[in-house]
């Protein structure tokens, strides 16, 4: 109702304009109300608008703001029915391609796979590479015990030869060698 008098009053005043060059004296009918002025081309009774405005406003605006209300009668739409009832379930293509067919196609053939060995190759090429990893493992790791060995016969040899100088120091300074 609120927006149906805000549509019509401002509509109003452009009619008021267009028909500004009639007198005054013709838009006001002998009892105070004002006639129409066109004869009944309005859509709307200009003596019901004038009777909703004398009346006290049933909503007051807080700060000067305006206040619009809308009302929508009808029922609530749902996804099945903007967009079908199938609308999960989209068109496919009769046989589409493939992960494998689109990789194909985009892929040029020198950067497929190993590029250079078919499977079978690049299969046998790999297990030759991790044999020689774990061999070459294990040599260094004997590499690295033998060398702790060497050291260890070493440093076994340096204290048998330091206990030899002790005692050949101690006959010398006539004490018992042990």
């Amino acid at each position: 109702m609120i927006c149906l008098l805000s549509v019509v009053l401002l509509a109003l005043p452009s009619e008021a304009a267009q028909h500004a060059e009639q007198p005054a004296a013709s838009l006001v009918s002998p009892h105070g109300v004002p006639s129409d002025p066109v004869g009944g081309d309005l859509p709307v009774s200009l003596e019901r608008i004038q009777r909703a405005l004398s009346r006290s406003p049933a909503i007051t605006l807080k700060d000067g703001r305006a206040v619009f209300r809308v009302e929508i009668l009808g029922r609530k739409q749902s996804i099945e029915d903007i967009l079908g009832a199938d609308y999960l379930k989209g068109p496919v293509p009769a046989g589409g391609m493939s992960h494998r067919e689109f990789l194909d196609m985009v892929t040029p053939q020198d950067y497929q796979g190993y590029a250079a060995f078919n499977n079978r190759e690049a299969f046998a090429v790999a297990a030759t590479s991790f044999a020689l990893k774990w061999a070459l493992q294990k040599a260094i790791h004997k590499y690295g015990s033998a060398k702790e060995g060497r050291e260890r016969e070493a440093a076994r040899q340096e204290v048998q030869d330091a206990l030899a100088e002790l005692e050949r120091a101690r006959v010398r300074a006539g004490l018992s060698p042990k």
